[in-house]
């Protein structure tokens, strides 16, 4: 395609001939002549005929938990057959992105069958899914009048939030799966925990062998366990903290944080995990097992932007819950209780038979009110706060998380006990 200086080129002959003929001047047609010239030689020795380069890139890592530096290599070969003499390399990336080794774009002259590399790093930057791209290469002739662009699309970064290891909550839901796990079923199999006792028969494993009820008896009693299984998990994170300014990102990322090592824990138990995402970016992901399924979740959670929900969290948890769950399933819900509406969704899926688990980072308050109309109202969210808890023991297990507590200490303080919905 034509250059805008092509094209500027191409205006002033227009005019200059225009001119010529209503003036009916010879020597205006010489500096035509001059610049027709420039376009007869750009087209023999300009560019070739045909143009062919191949375009790759490689992100290193291309997911990350943002503790190592990210290496960028975009590649250009050309296969036209000839010389290309003025060729432009330029990666397009995110304004958040400072290359610190490198950079992301560059000039040169490529031989037939030449492949050059553009290659940066910088360190990783905060969570966040990050565009690599488009990699553009522009080719153009030496007067400058024709220009072939080629382009490679985007690739994503991923910067997820790094899952903390924690202790497994004592999770009690009506509905278990078939397989073995660390949930109590309430009939017997293969567990820990201890059930019932009965008489010794040939072939029972000796260590299950009661000695002091044995000799009260006067026969071998062997104890029998608690078979442990897995369950169905919904994970829903409420990112909405838009009243708490300055505090707003330490309470977004707690709650990240907790869904991230949540979804780490119980998919390491065997659990089936999916996620609902609500706030300034929203999305779900069905329950399923596995590595690999523990990373989509990550990068959807890498996506997430603190913000109010155009949705209700207790319209779509309900909605979702009867679609993406059995009956009688756990879901957890992480959320700071600043939406009273959250309290009635939970009511109701109890009502329907799922287990409920509330997490509640709690807010900081903020070390100076701007005046006291913001002090009044930051005491009223937290005593509305205050009332959701509550409300929500009587249906759920809850735990309020206070800020600069460790999310394994308070996890392993859960312990969890069926509890009948409020009337």
């Amino acid at each position: 395609m034509f250059t805008p200086k092509a094209i500027l080129y191409f205006l002033m002959t227009a005019a200059l001939l225009i001119l010529a003929l209503l003036l009916n001047d010879l020597e205006i047609g010489v500096l035509i002549l001059g610049l027709a010239s420039l376009f007869f030689f750009s087209n023999v020795w300009g560019l070739p005929e045909k143009i062919d380069i191949k375009l790759e890139r490689d992100i290193i890592p291309d997911e990350t938990f943002g503790d190592e530096d990210i290496r960028i290599e975009s590649r250009l070969r050309n296969l036209t057959g000839g010389t290309l003499g003025n060729v432009e390399i330029q990666e397009i990336i995110d304004d958040r992105i400072i290359p610190e080794k490198g950079a992301n774009h560059t000039s040169a002259s490529i031989g037939p069958s030449v492949e050059i590399r553009l290659i940066f790093e910088f360190p990783s930057p905060s969570r966040a899914n990050y565009e690599i791209g488009p990699l553009l290469a522009r080719v153009r002739d030496p007067f400058g009048f024709y220009l072939t662009e080629k382009k490679l699309g985007p690739e994503t970064l991923a910067v997820m939030p790094r899952p903390e290891r924690i202790r497994g909550a004592q999770l009690r839901p009506r509905h278990v799966g078939p397989w073995p796990g660390v949930i109590p079923s309430r009939v017997l199999g293969l567990g820990t925990e201890f059930y019932s006792m009965r008489g010794y028969i040939p072939g029972d494993d000796p260590k299950r062998i009661n000695w002091k009820a044995s000799a009260r008896y006067n026969e071998l009693i062997v104890n029998e366990t608690e078979a442990e299984r897995v369950t169905d998990v919904m994970i829903v994170l409420d990112t909405d903290v838009t009243f708490f300014g300055p505090t707003e990102s330490e309470l977004f990322e707690r709650g990240i944080q907790a869904a991230s090592s949540m979804t780490r824990l119980l998919l390491r138990q065997g659990n089936r995990v999916g996620l609902v995402l609500q706030g300034g970016e929203r999305g779900s992901i069905p329950a399923g097992f596995g590595k690999r399924h523990e990373r989509r979740i990550l990068y959807l959670l890498a996506a997430a932007k603190p913000g109010r929900a155009s949705v209700s969290t207790s319209y779509v948890m309900n909605l979702l819950a009867r679609r993406m769950l059995p009956s009688r399933s756990q879901i957890v819900i992480i959320s700071p209780l600043l939406d009273p509406e959250i309290r009635e969704g939970a009511k109701q899926l109890t009502i329907a038979g799922y287990s409920m688990l509330v997490l509640s980072p709690s807010p900081t308050p903020s070390a100076s009110f701007q005046d006291q109309t913001e002090e009044i109202a930051f005491k009223l969210i937290m005593l509305e706060r205050s009332i959701s808890l509550l409300a929500l023991e009587r249906s759920s297990t809850v735990v309020d998380w206070p800020s600069g507590v460790p999310l394994s200490f308070v996890m392993s303080k859960v312990r969890s006990t069926r509890r009948m919905a409020a009337a």
